[in-house]
């Protein structure tokens, strides 16, 4: 079976997304019928000449939405009950005009690239997966966990039961303060800080705060750009301005003529490239707020993990006037599943924030936020962090010295510090898509730009057709050392064969040359 689809590769979009937005449309418009057999990912990869993982990333996101469902041994299948939001796209031919009141439907933002691979099941991930930003599995603080739990549990008596302060519990902010005081530079105390589910809880609080019912709002972001913000800012409605990054961080020179009031950055260690901002754009960044009224909303998410050189200050510790809303996550250092974040904002702003926290969620979960005051008030989490520390920067240095002695001419960005860095490929070999679909055949997950949570706007493609986006912190050195060397292998074996091809071809047109003499 063949489906009647096609794809524009002169669409900026990525191939996945067509290929997703093509098939999902085809299921509303009942084209293809609950209970119908889709064709296989192999099937439509050589149907449409494209990487057999452009089609999994699309069925994936399918799946993960509810459009299809894979049975095993029996194929891949159109749901027979569509996602609730379904039912109210429907063809143009065939649509019921409804009567009376019409409810406006809001701009649906596409994550590119990004939920199938977040989504997806451990047990569905390649045996060694470079996926960025997940700490590796044995490092999670264990013994301290169901110590504290249960000591927590045995006296909660109505903790359990009460709602608490939509900002988070008290001591927990308090033990964050102290922390941030201490390692961060930032001098803020309890009452400015709100406890929220990771650091896209505290995006959605500020994108409530500043977006809502605001017209023509716009937010500035780093290029290349984390996709959680920038799609986030996008589905509030507010017009995206990309701003030119390079070794040295954010190039403040940009953001002269930019009218909004917002800007997004990831000064310490840039999502995706790595690149740290230098002590004096930070300082011209800072200038730009203050003269215009702007906020900086700082997203510090690894900064716990800083390798060479000393600890940085964050642009929050600078700020003397109230400019920067600093974010901060223990999903890095602890684990993404307790989902505990937190917002440290200027005082005038906290009155507003807790408001809109308190309609977003009521109050975040109180046994997970005693559990980490706790580590944080008992020293735990500072030998927690010197521990896990001193593997990663194993692994770090094992895939720097595997990259380098394998792919010569290869570039590596933010190695100093963080959890994951930039690898541009040499241009002797294929492109990241072509990489990535090789290594997965031999177990390896490797993620171009747009596979990694990133996006890159506009024609220009400075990262995108080169770079892959290396996560290792959820791999052990051992790890790391056999799948970059099945990688190299399985670009050695294409690169060969490509050579003996030139070859023959190049023999072939001697012997021609020969027999017209």
């Amino acid at each position: 079976m063949q489906l009647l689809i096609s794809i524009d590769r002169k669409d900026e979009r990525p191939l996945q997304l067509q290929l997703y937005e093509i098939i999902r449309q085809m299921i509303l418009s009942a084209t293809l019928k609950a209970g119908e057999r889709l064709p296989s990912t192999r099937s439509i990869a050589e149907q449409l000449h494209v990487a057999r993982n452009t089609v999994v990333l699309a069925y994936e996101r399918l799946i993960a939405e509810g459009y299809i469902t894979s049975q095993i041994k029996a194929g891949t299948f159109v749901n027979d009950r569509l996602p609730d939001a379904s039912v109210l796209v429907r063809n143009a031919h065939t649509a019921v005009v409804p009567t009376g009141k019409r409810i406006r439907l809001g701009k649906i933002p596409s994550f590119v690239g990004r939920s199938p691979e977040l989504w997806r099941e451990r047990s569905m991930r390649p045996k060694f997966d470079f996926f960025v930003g997940r700490p590796h599995p044995k490092s999670f603080p264990t013994h301290f966990w169901q110590k504290s739990l249960t000591q927590h549990l045995t006296y909660a008596r109505g903790a359990m039961t009460e709602y608490g302060d939509p900002r988070g519990l008290r001591a927990l902010r308090e033990a964050i303060a102290d922390h941030l005081r201490a390692t961060r530079g930032i001098d803020a105390v309890p009452d400015q800080i709100i406890i929220t589910a990771g650091i896209q809880g505290a995006l959605n609080l500020l994108a409530r705060v500043f977006l809502s019912g605001t017209a023509q709002s716009a937010v500035a972001v780093e290029n290349p750009s984390y996709q959680g913000a920038a799609f986030l800012f996008g589905s509030y409605g507010a017009q995206i301005h990309p701003i030119r990054i390079d070794e040295n961080g954010l190039d403040v020179s940009e953001l002269e003529g930019f009218l909004g009031n917002l800007i997004y950055v990831t000064p310490s260690h840039q999502f995706p490239t790595g690149y740290t901002m230098s002590l004096d754009r930070r300082l011209h960044l800072l200038d730009w707020a203050y003269r215009t009224g702007s906020y900086i909303i700082e997203d510090d998410y690894d900064s716990d993990f800083r390798y060479d050189g000393p600890p940085l200050v964050a642009l929050a510790g600078l700020d003397r006037r109230g400019q920067v809303i600093y974010l901060g996550t223990f999903s890095k250092s602890i684990g993404a599943a307790i989902r505990i974040g937190y917002v440290v904002l200027p005082h005038h702003l906290v009155d507003q924030a807790r408001i809109v926290k308190a309609l977003l969620d009521n109050c975040s979960p109180w046994l997970e936020q005693a559990v980490i005051a706790d580590f944080l008030n008992e020293g735990a989490f500072l030998r927690h962090l010197r521990r896990i520390r001193r593997s990663y920067m194993a692994a770090r240095d094992a895939l720097v010295e595997e990259i380098h002695d394998r792919f010569p001419g290869s570039l590596l960005s933010g190695t100093e510090g963080g959890m994951h860095m930039m690898w541009m490929v040499p241009r002797d070999l294929p492109d990241p898509d072509e990489i990535q679909r090789r290594a997965l055949a031999c177990e390896v997950g490797l993620y171009p730009l747009l596979a990694s949570a990133a996006f890159e706007y506009g024609k220009a493609r400075r990262f995108r057709d080169r770079a892959i986006v290396l996560g290792y912190t959820c791999l052990s050195a051992e790890d790391i050392r056999e799948a970059i060397s099945r990688v190299a292998a399985a670009l050695k074996t294409r690169r060969t064969a490509r050579t003996g091809q030139l070859s023959r071809h190049n023999g072939d047109r001697e012997d021609k040359a020969a027999r017209r003499n």
